[in-house]
């Protein structure tokens, strides 16, 4: 399925989109399961200030999504955390919020989804590596976030959001234990010379905040069981229940 299938509505104006920007932005957006409406509103969260300004043009850059985007992030980040960790204090939270959110994890995210090759940049930002530069993809991806809620409402956002930061987010859970399911597999097969099999037990909930039950089979019998708001978490914590189980 192609990450954002979306309809551009017709703009004229200062916002129109050429058709080669149209495209481009289509092949950047594929694979995010969001139906985007408005183009205008996701071309304006790639304009970075330094492209009107040097251009002259009449058009609005991405500082206003930007500002609204991390209201927007704080906000999803925080309900994830405190439905997924009610285990953990307010200052555990706190401090996974504050690592997920900064400024490098956001730009570690926007490398890896390439959103710096389709910012609009002024020549001069762009020479002097715009396109890399960790505020500018930080930025951005806040737009971004903040574009999509404008078109798309919170509900769909979350979805987006969680799918594209769940990674991040669990590398600061427990930094410690960032892959339970590789160092499962690897100790099931020194000790018994099979691979561990997973299963899903149960998914509840609506698709905003789904949740999944997964459990972990080693020799036919089951091993550990875990909860997520993905397949991929729930996975995980069964493969930690099942490390707890089987190192002892």
């Amino acid at each position: 399925m192609a990450l954002f299938d979306f309809k551009f509505e017709k703009k004229n104006g200062p916002n129109k989109i050429t058709k080669e920007r149209s495209a481009e932005l289509k092949e950047f957006l594929a694979g995010f399961k969001v139906r985007f409406k408005n183009a205008a509103l996701l071309n304006q969260s790639l304009i970075h200030s330094s492209y009107p300004n040097e251009t002259g043009q009449q058009i609005e850059d991405n500082q206003r999504l930007e500002y609204l985007g991390d209201s927007v992030l704080g906000l999803i980040v925080n309900e994830y955390l405190y439905l997924q960790f009610p285990d953990r204090k307010e200052g555990e939270l706190a401090r996974i919020k504050s690592a997920v959110v900064s400024e490098s994890a956001l730009a570690e995210i926007a490398a890896e989804i390439k959103l710096g090759d389709h910012l609009l940049l002024g020549k001069g930002e762009s020479r002097s590596g715009g396109r890399a530069r960790a505020s500018n993809l930080a930025d951005a991806l806040e737009a971004l976030i903040g574009a999509v809620y404008l078109d798309q409402g919170l509900e769909k956002t979350s979805v987006f959001v969680v799918r594209l930061m769940e990674k991040k987010i669990l590398s600061y859970e427990n930094p410690g234990t960032r892959d339970a399911k590789s160092a499962l597999q690897e100790l099931s097969q020194k000790k018994f010379k099979i691979r561990p099999e997973y299963e899903v037990v149960e998914t509840t909930g609506p698709e905003h905040n789904r949740q999944f039950v997964c459990k972990v089979v080693v020799g036919g019998k089951e091993a550990g069981r875990g909860s997520g708001i993905s397949r991929k978490q729930a996975e995980q914590k069964a493969a930690r229940a099942a490390l707890n189980r089987l190192e002892k």
